[in-house]
């Protein structure tokens, strides 16, 4: 009983918790309710930033680039030049832009680098640029949660 009722309170303290970032404006039933992803994810709560056009590669600004080599689902491999003072929220919009439409509606994703011996997972709400997160040179896979 006593486990029964701490599991009831631990429940409700969630909630409570994830009251703010419900949106009651919105009925249930609405037409666009039936077209929303089936799973909260940042690919369908936020909006990503808009992807900035990919900077030229010269041998006399190369200290200032950030090349990135990005694994998809379906096993293809895209190189990107990013700025290194861009930031790193912008790999999101990049990877959501080479996803098919059918599989984003369907799934989530979620972006691992690679380091030997481990796996790194990035995270979006991270507000940091390129060059303060390491990542260059770096191969990154997209991952289906």
């Amino acid at each position: 009983m006593a486990k029964r009722l701490f599991a009831v309170l631990e429940c409700q303290s969630l909630l409570e918790n994830l009251s703010p970032f419900v949106d009651t404006k919105r009925p249930k039933n609405s037409p666009d309710a039936a077209e929303s992803p089936t799973c909260l994810s940042p690919n369908s709560v936020i909006g990503f930033p808009e992807l900035t056009e990919e900077p030229r590669c010269d041998s006399s600004d190369r200290s200032v680039m950030c090349r990135l080599c990005v694994r998809l689902p379906d096993g293809r491999k895209v190189q990107r030049n990013f700025l290194r003072s861009e930031s790193v929220q912008l790999l999101w919009s990049f990877c959501y832009s080479l996803i098919g439409e059918s599989e984003r509606r369907e799934r989530c994703f979620k972006l691992i680098q690679a380091v030997p011996g481990e796996y790194r997972s990035l995270y979006y709400g991270s507000e940091t640029s390129f060059e303060e997160s390491g990542l260059d040179n770096s191969l990154i896979s997209v991952v289906w949660v």
